[in-house]
This record gives structure tokens, C-alpha cells and sequence, in this order.
């Protein structure tokens, strides 16, 4: 249980300063793809990447328990070889 409300405070924490992947990735220092696991609440995160990601959430930022957190994904339009314009 501890898990799940540390990743919706992470994710909260996310929206409510508008970060992106990448952003929040830097300011906790771990890795992009890491910390796009914990935003869009795929796979399972180490005890240590909680902590780094939770770290750079200030202790009196309270998120609401009962709201649905649901990270953007925001994805690049990338043009293959050979697609038409």
C-alpha cells in the first residue's frame, strides 16, 4: 500500500508542477526511462527510485488521495524513411 500512495504522490507531484518525463527524471537524477515506468505506472520500481523521485517533493506537498492520477504521455510524431509528407 506504502508503494501505491508513493507513486501517486510522485505522479501528483508530476502533473502539479507540470514536469515532464524527462524533467522529473533530471531533477531526481535517475534515468528518463525510469522515471517514464513510475509516471505512467508501468512496471515495478525499486525501493531506491521511489526515494530518489519522492526526494525532490517538498514534505508539506499533499496530494488528493481520492483523485484519479493519470501522467500525459506525450508521445513525438516521428516521420519514417520514406513516409509521405
Amino acid at each position: 500500500m506504502h508503494i501505491d500512495a508513493s507513486i501517486h504522490r510522485i505522479c501528483a507531484f508530476a502533473i502539479h508542477k507540470g514536469w515532464s518525463v524527462v524533467r522529473y527524471g533530471l531533477e531526481a537524477a535517475v534515468p528518463p526511462s525510469t522515471a517514464r515506468d513510475v509516471l505512467w505506472q508501468r512496471g515495478n520500481p525499486t525501493a531506491m527510485t521511489l526515494r530518489a523521485m519522492e526526494a525532490v517533493i517538498p514534505p508539506d506537498f499533499a496530494p488528493d488521495p481520492d483523485a484519479a492520477i493519470e501522467f500525459p504521455i506525450r508521445r513525438r510524431g516521428r516521420k519514417r524513411a520514406g513516409a509521405l509528407a
